[in-house]
């Protein structure tokens, strides 16, 4: 069974953000905006066990603010929303995650720089074409991250919610 861990943001408008994967994301109609904590895994471990494990993660950490602003590249294929605000505390969530049962699913090889996928324009011309697009769109979202939200994946690509953990700390 192939999961993820991703947070959902809450903006007051995502038009835009959604117009953008709209136009280069495929999965734009499978998965809302997202930021993922946790990359696709295939996984027989009960999702039961996961959620637990999340929540030994996420009783350490309190809500938090996040802003989102700018569109870059990345590897030649992706368009990211960057995080401006709450970078930390996404990659002290993501290091937790991927310690314990999650730890043999992480990839040494990547960085982890979280962001909103924007897309994966289909070709080097469009992806430029995208960059280029977007170099000078300012719009900046503001959300307060509360939960964690483990994913079931199916066979069409489609997330599915199998549970959403709050964080519990007590600093806000």
């Amino acid at each position: 069974m192939k999961r993820a861990i991703h947070i959902f943001p809450s903006f007051q408008s995502v038009d835009k953000i959604q117009e953008i994967r709209n136009r280069y994301d495929p999965l734009s109609d499978k998965i809302p905006p997202h930021i993922t904590l946790v990359f696709p895994f295939e996984s027989s471990i009960p999702s039961v066990d996961i959620l637990v494990h999340i929540k030994s993660v996420a009783e350490h950490m309190s809500p938090f603010h996040m802003t989102l602003k700018d569109v870059t590249g990345s590897g030649g294929e992706f368009l990211f929303l960057n995080v401006k605000k709450g970078n930390d505390f996404l990659i002290q969530l993501h290091d937790g995650l991927y310690e314990g049962i999650l730890a043999p699913y992480r990839n040494p090889h990547y960085t982890y720089s979280p962001h909103i996928t924007l897309g994966r324009p289909g070709n080097s011309e469009e992806y430029i074409n995208a960059l280029e697009e977007y170099q000078d769109w300012r719009d900046t979202y503001h959300t307060v991250v509360k939960e964690i939200t483990l994913e079931e994946i199916d066979e069409d690509d489609v997330s599915n919610v199998i549970g959403r953990v709050p964080l519990e700390g007590d600093r806000f």
